[in-house]
């Protein structure tokens, strides 16, 4: 479509193409800006997540030396600090049935303290939690290069 050069519409073609070739530049400063930004905050994540498991890992070493100095200072054997039984531990024999007849046995209402199998599903929470952070540190890692 050939538009004559005395035609009063050229002109404002030719604006409204400017207008259209700035709003493109501007959108595409835009996008590298928000990209930018994504990359920044994606990094600062990482290193967040980096330093809650460095954390975590002193704060559990923390926990396993004051629980040696108990140990050392007190004599006492372990299953005396602990309310709950811990797995690496020697447990109990269990009783025969005869024993078991013999003993107290549980009213019906009176609810059971296993606080083991509590300890159990914090402690496998925690190991996931730690796992997925150690996960994703490596996977950031392997996609900054």
């Amino acid at each position: 479509m050939q538009v004559p050069e005395s035609d009063p519409i050229k002109p404002q073609l030719l604006e409204a193409l400017r207008h259209s070739q700035t709003r493109a530049r501007e959108a595409e400063t835009a996008v590298k800006q928000a990209y930018a930004e994504k990359e920044h905050i994606l990094k600062l994540f990482f290193r967040l997540a980096s330093q809650l498991f460095a954390y975590k890992q002193s704060f559990q070493l923390l926990q396993l030396e004051t629980l040696y100095l108990q140990i050392k200072n007190n004599d006492q054997p372990i299953s005396t600090l602990f309310p709950v039984s811990i797995p690496w531990m020697p447990q109990k024999r269990p009783k025969t049935a005869e024993e078991f007849a013999n003993g107290k046995r549980r009213k019906q209402g009176q609810p059971r303290n296993d606080m083991s199998k509590y300890a159990v599903a914090l402690a496998l929470g925690l190991g996931l939690v730690g796992a997925g952070l150690l996960l994703g540190w490596t996977v950031g890692w392997m996609l900054r290069f």
